[in-house]
């Protein structure tokens, strides 16, 4: 009984050498097969190709999308920015004709006088706090070149004191909130 399984392995044993010579043989008569069966080699790089393709194009997509989120990110911030820069500019423009109006009245005072000092502080200490948060006095002084951005001109003159295009006088002071115009000054400006 010990001698029939090697008889078995014996006999089985050509038979498997003859199917891996069959699989053998079979792979050397017919090249093309052996890399996956003749056609389907082109077939499988035409759809590895196209596959490349199309992650590729995906790729470029992610990549656009993720700049125009991040663009878009910025822009909120930048906005965001801006809006709290420019927050107080619709109170401050409410405030400016009380200002226009104490200037005002600084003009009629007697010079010297204990009322003219109180008015000339307490402009004094209107101004400091506007330019704690921003505001600044947009230069119009006789003499300065008209500048369309900041000035608005509301009269001619020809004088022969200034330059051409220069302001000769200023009617009312303007204004900017962290280089932005809040109120133009209005002028006269020299015309030639």
């Amino acid at each position: 009984m010990t001698n029939r399984p090697n008889e078995e392995e014996n006999e089985n044993a050509p038979s498997l050498q003859e199917e891996e010579g069959e699989g053998v043989q079979s792979l050397a008569d017919n090249p093309g097969e052996g890399e996956m069966g003749g056609g389907e080699t082109g077939v499988l790089k035409k759809k590895i190709e196209s596959l490349e393709k199309a992650l590729s194009e995906k790729s470029d997509e992610v990549l656009r999308r993720a700049a125009d989120m991040d663009n878009y990110r910025k822009r909120l911030i930048k906005e965001s920015d801006e809006r709290v820069k420019y927050a107080n500019q619709s109170v401050i423009k409410d405030f400016l004709p009380a200002l226009d109006n104490i200037e005002l009245t600084l003009k009629h005072t007697e010079e010297g006088s204990s009322l003219r000092q109180g008015i000339e502080l307490t402009i004094k200490s209107f101004k400091d706090a506007l330019l704690k948060h921003g505001i600044k006095e947009i230069d119009s002084e006789p003499g300065t070149p008209f500048d369309p951005a900041v000035h608005e001109a509301l009269m001619m003159d020809s004088s022969d004191d200034f330059e051409n295009n220069a302001v000769t006088m200023c009617i009312q002071k303007g204004y900017t909130l962290n280089d932005r115009v809040v109120r133009p000054a209005k002028v006269k400006v020299n015309k030639k």
